[in-house]
């Protein structure tokens, strides 16, 4: 059997299921072993009262589907204007008798990803939706810090998402990130000192950075709620034009899987360790910083805590010399020439005297995953 045959797609039975009737033509928008999302397009609703355009998330289950869709309605609750309406979950059986979990949204239709256009904006539009976006957060961290509302994670559950899963405290969020990564060994230890952390790399020049008591449960009292993703490829927009041309206007917010409640430094940590990676707009993560720094608390633990986030990723990918997507990042810092600023909490910039431009195409993504392929030895 191919790949393609075994990647999960909607079958009649699931389609039955989901919207009780079979007569819809879903077009798979992306499909792995464990998930497949598409959209289905009507003249009416399928569903009494709901849009006509949806969007259709399966999952094998146990994935946490029905967790992601309590936190997109929670979200929509202060950001109705941006995040897509959750109009069902569920769970169901295909018809070879695998249970699927399913969540069904609002299809944003006429938009098209900020990742798509963000290169081609000049700088006061860049900025303007920038300014949207850090509106939506600051909007998002006012929600009530009840955890609980999510569902079914523990009672004691203070720190955490369905990405991760939840923590009673800061300790052990940090042991679930740290045992969360697929490398083996993990390279960093996390060693309990005088009531406080200390978590420590394997590799001297990564260091260690210390928590103490004080410093976990200040942070643990700065939870929030937070997307987690918030990169141009989860950000919709919808082209709109002026008396000064082509514009772009913020439509949605999408993606919610990765959403939970942790301190903000955790979502502001998280940037360093994706770019390059995940992102490769470095014009967006300079502005994201530096329009986010002002809701990063100023006292220590905070800073720590990115520093922490650093330790664990570094000391994963340390040894991981063979994996292609590792290699990838190292190499595309090194030619948009960036370094580690000497201030945490900044991150990565531009090397003084840079000259190499800071637009990274599609045509230069697909030169450097040849380059890295070819070095590796798998071309």
């Amino acid at each position: 059997m191919s790949a393609e045959q075994r990647d999960l797609v909607p079958d009649e039975k699931t389609l039955n299921a989901i919207f009780q009737c079979v007569d819809v033509e879903p077009k798979v928008i992306s499909s792995t072993f464990e998930t497949c999302t598409f959209s289905i397009h009507t003249q009416t609703p399928l569903l009494p009262g709901h849009p006509t355009d949806l969007l259709v998330r399966l999952e094998t289950s146990g994935h946490h589907l029905h967790q992601v869709a309590a936190l997109q309605s929670l979200a929509r609750v202060q950001l109705p204007d941006l995040v897509p309406l959750v109009v069902s979950h569920g769970t169901t059986k295909m018809g070879g008798g695998m249970e699927v979990d399913y969540m069904v949204s609002e299809y944003v239709t006429g938009t098209t990803t900020l990742e798509a256009v963000w290169d081609t904006l000049g700088s006061i539009d860049q900025e303007r939706l920038m300014d949207l976006v850090v509106r939506a957060v600051k909007r998002l961290q006012t929600r009530v810090r009840n955890i609980q509302e999510v569902g079914t994670q523990p009672d004691n559950a203070k720190v955490g998402g369905p990405k991760l899963g939840y923590f009673q405290d800061m300790e052990q969020f940090l042991d679930g990130k740290l045992q969360s990564s697929d490398s083996d060994p993990f390279h960093c230890r996390l060693l309990n000192v005088d009531g406080g952390i200390l978590l420590e790399s394997d590799f001297q020049d990564i260091g260690q950075v210390e928590l103490t008591r004080a410093d976990l449960d200040e942070l643990k009292h700065h939870t929030v709620f937070c997307h987690n993703d918030l990169e141009p490829r989860n950000i919709l927009v919808r082209p709109s034009t002026n008396s000064k041309g082509l514009s772009y206007d913020l439509a949605a917010i999408v993606d919610w899987e990765m959403a939970g409640f942790y301190p903000f430094a955790f979502e502001y940590g998280l940037k360093d360790n994706i770019l390059g990676s995940s992102n490769l707009l470095f014009s967006w993560y300079s502005l994201f910083k530096e329009r986010t720094a002002h809701l990063l608390p100023p006292n220590e633990c905070h800073t720590k805590l990115v520093r922490a986030l650093w330790v664990i990723d570094q000391s994963q990918k340390r040894d991981k010399t063979r994996n292609v997507g590792v290699r990838f990042q190292q190499m595309w810092i090194e030619r948009l020439e960036l370094q580690r600023s000497s201030h945490i909490r900044q991150g990565w910039v531009r090397k003084d005297g840079a000259e190499t431009p800071v637009i990274f195409t599609k045509e230069d993504q697909e030169k450097l995953e040849l380059e890295v392929l070819k070095e590796l030895g798998y071309y």
